[in-house]
């Protein structure tokens, strides 16, 4: 995977939503990070969401709660 295969961006989330990816209708993965975390929290949330796409968490079928239980 390289970064032209997805895109990042930093945006505010409300609570404690550290990041979340979403996939547009072609199926190009878009990360949101949350701007307000530190720099190593948000290397740490971008790994996260990557490992959601490496794993092609979005057509397992799994509800969320249990696709981040594993994480």
């Amino acid at each position: 995977m390289t970064e032209d295969d997805f895109h990042v961006y930093l945006m505010p989330f409300p609570g404690d939503i550290r990041a979340a990816v979403r996939l547009d209708a072609e199926g190009f993965p878009s990360i949101y990070i949350n701007d307000k975390l530190s720099p190593e929290a948000k290397k740490r949330a971008l790994m996260h969401e990557l490992k959601h796409i490496r794993n092609n968490d979005f057509h397992n079928g799994l509800p969320i709660q249990e696709i981040e239980a594993k994480k």
